[in-house]
């Protein structure tokens, strides 16, 4: 099962693909075990420019796509107008490559988020959009004073990288 995210905002928010750090590099140039590129590399002169990623925290980040009809039900469980849905591995906070997921969230909300609003998200896995939400998961993160829960004041946004992450039915509320 694959446990889904979603943000809600009272602006609209950009889509697209954040904090990730591809390089160009022709087709030519990339040795792959395993993979024949003879007959590509005939195709285009061996000039096709491909994204490449030269470490896994480079190829960590996100991405925020409009609402789809299937997942309409999330809406029940936000109070902004404008929601979207969020990919990346925002579940755990393990390695360097699952914090830069949680830091690039962050980043986006931090940038898009307007003094004295706020921004959503909530979790779920696939199929239980219409179960109920646990409000004991509910917290709420003030970005401007680094407080995270009622308890526990933060460094900066990287100690909130390496103590945050995302679990099913969890409701978090996001000001600035």
């Amino acid at each position: 099962m694959t446990l889904h995210h979603f943000i809600g905002a009272n602006i609209e928010l950009p889509i697209g693909s954040f904090g990730r750090n591809p390089t160009y590099k022709p087709l030519s140039e990339l040795k792959l075990k395993g993979i024949s590129l003879d007959k590509h590399l005939k195709k285009n002169n061996g000039s096709k420019l491909v994204k490449v990623y030269e470490t896994e925290e480079d190829a960590n980040g996100i991405d925020v796509f409009d609402l789809d009809t299937g997942y309409e039900p999330i809406r029940n469980k936000i109070t902004t107008p404008f929601v979207y849905e969020v990919q990346g591995y925002l579940h755990a906070n393990n390695t360097s490559g699952q914090r830069k997921s949680i830091k690039s969230i962050f980043s986006y909300i931090d940038e898009h988020l307007l003094e004295g609003d706020f921004i959503e998200i909530y979790s779920c896995w696939d199929g239980h959009e219409e179960k109920e939400k646990d409000d004991s998961k509910d917290v709420v993160i003030n970005l401007s004073t680094l407080q995270f829960g009622k308890h526990l004041k933060l460094k900066d946004i990287n100690h909130l990288c390496e103590t945050f992450f995302l679990e099913d039915k969890q409701y978090v509320l996001i000001k600035k």
